[in-house]
């Protein structure tokens, strides 16, 4: 026991390893730890680290004496993610099923929207969209014209940049 913690950890994992089919995978992890704690005076996440490397080792010399032994290789540890529900977002005049459940929603999830119970349904409200413009000049913020299309008070500002005259603006 004088050479360290590390092989005495390799030395008992081997020596219980023929003893893993008739106690089981558990009890032989719990018993080579236990082994660690009890010689050593480690505790049990020095322990396991310990009983870790000897498993690698084992498994890097012979991977058939520990199979079934672990985690399997392509699962991961910690918490299982909660299965997130779809956000859908609806606009704020959707009160029947039908839009709903054309926006993507099972009748389930749809009949929790309209009673406004379902979380993972976000409701908008529907946006003005602008139509009618005004343009204006930059150095009083005085008025020129109102009641433009888009496309009529951009050119009226292009022109007045292109005739160099007052700077203008539209809103």
């Amino acid at each position: 026991m004088d050479k360290g913690i590390r092989p005495e950890s390799n030395r008992k994992f081997a020596e219980l390893l023929p003893t893993r089919a008739a106690i089981g995978n558990t009890a032989f992890r719990k018993s080579v730890m236990t082994h660690l704690i009890e010689e050593f005076s480690i505790s049990l996440a020095s322990a396991a680290t310990h009983y870790n490397h000897s498993f690698q080792e084992c498994k890097k010399a012979n991977p058939t004496l520990v199979e079934g032994l672990g985690r399997a290789d392509g699962k991961k540890g910690g918490r299982k993610a909660k299965p997130k529900a779809p956000i859908v977002v609806v606009p704020r005049a959707a009160t029947d099923l039908a839009t709903f459940m054309a926006a993507g929603l099972t009748l389930e999830e749809a009949t929790a929207a309209v009673n406004k119970t379902a979380p993972a349904v976000i409701v908008v409200p529907d946006e003005p969209v602008q139509t009618v413009f005004a343009v204006c000049k930059k150095s009083d913020n005085s008025v020129i014209a109102e009641g433009l299309s888009f496309e009529d008070a951009k050119a009226l500002v292009q022109k007045a940049v292109t005739a160099k005259k007052a700077k203008l603006y539209w809103i």
